[in-house]
């Protein structure tokens, strides 16, 4: 598992993921702007001579309180990422963002904490000092951008900028339409829209995502590039959809 890391594959999160909220009649919301989910991805990373399959969660936990997790695992080892978030309009606004990594003896581990009360995120990573930096009201976390997009997917925007907290910063992170593709999702076609995320021009990363309109602007597939090849996401089954 070492070798196929999870926040490679999903960078936005990392690898990726979905929520919901579920509010009183006197709420914002008559009912989540995502619907709940649990779904299979198949994780294949160039190189690596077999893929994984990691499964996308989001449900809700209390109240107004949603949990995302996206959890794999071989004999090599496993890999988890979970964020707890409540619906802001289109935004998750994040309170906790957990990643945890096991594998060949070791253990790897970072949370990261967001009082949007206070303004300040705290982050705790395995053999680092804490550390501590300034939030927006909007800001959301790696693993809840896929969310975020989805929902602004269905409200018809074609630019959006998200506000991102990961273990070290917050940065505004810029995604864009750019077209339109069928996939193929368990023998079946499926239209898509095709989101990149826009970075500097010199940057060797690049990201996109496929999301369906018919199934609520669900994320169909995720692409990273990086130096060392392309790791891709990829949904499974549409059953139960």
């Amino acid at each position: 598992m070492a070798s196929l890391s999870l926040r490679r594959v999903i960078n936005l999160p990392r690898l990726i993921l979905a929520a919901a909220l579920l509010v009183a009649a006197s709420s914002a919301f008559a009912q989540p702007p995502v619907a709940p989910f649990n779904l299979d991805y198949r994780l294949k990373s160039e190189g690596i001579p077999f893929s994984i399959t990691a499964t996308r969660s989001l449900h809700q936990v209390q109240g107004g309180l949603w949990k995302m997790e996206v959890s794999a695992r071989n004999w090599l080892g496993e890999i988890r990422e979970t964020a707890l978030f409540n619906w802001q309009s289109c935004t998750p606004q994040s309170s906790y963002y957990g990643y945890m990594r096991k594998g060949l003896g070791r253990v790897k581990e970072a949370k990261l904490h967001l009082d949007h009360e206070a303004g300040i995120a705290a982050s705790e990573r395995t053999g680092k000092d804490m550390l501590s930096y300034p939030i927006s009201d909007a800001a959301t976390d790696e693993l809840s951008v896929s969310l975020a997009l989805q929902c602004a997917l269905a409200e018809g925007k074609q630019d959006i900028r998200l506000d991102v907290a990961d273990e070290k910063k917050l940065e505004q992170q810029h995604f864009k339409v750019v077209g339109q593709e069928s996939l193929n999702v368990d023998g079946k076609r499926l239209k898509t829209v095709k989101v990149q995320r826009i970075r500097a021009e010199d940057s060797e990363r690049q990201t996109f995502m496929w999301f369906a309109p018919s199934h609520n602007f669900l994320l169909v597939q995720l692409l990273q590039k990086n130096n060392d090849g392309e790791h891709v996401m990829t949904l499974q089954s549409l059953e139960g959809l």
